[in-house]
């Protein structure tokens, strides 16, 4: 009798530990403006897209760094040499749930402007 209890509350606990998301939500952009005349002669480049991720073993355990705004931002900024601010900007925070871990991603996206 004790095995279908200790199998019942084995799969449970499983199941509440992995739904439940550690994530920081609520990005922001904190350094993608123009100052007051870096716009004036600006050169718009392309559209560019940077990401920032971390990735968590059996959904609990971290590698890596944190996700981060500030380096999606720069990873987005560094696709195009001399870029001085995105405009357009749209940052997306999502996380994907795969067999055995999670992975979490913030996504920039914008304008390139030189």
């Amino acid at each position: 009798m004790r095995s279908p209890k200790i199998l019942y509350f084995a799969i449970s606990t499983f199941f509440f530990l992995t739904a439940c998301t550690t994530g920081f939500h609520g990005s922001f952009a904190p350094s993608t403006y123009i100052g007051s005349e870096d716009g004036v002669n600006s050169e718009q480049i392309s559209r560019v897209k940077g990401q920032s991720c971390q990735t968590r073993v059996l959904y609990l355990f971290p590698t890596g760094l944190p996700p981060s705004t500030a380096e999606a931002i720069q990873s987005a900024k560094d696709q195009y040499e001399g870029t001085k601010y995105l405009t357009d900007v749209s940052i997306d925070d999502r996380t994907e749930w795969e067999i055995g871990y999670s992975r979490q991603c913030i996504t920039v996206e914008g304008i390139a402007h030189r």
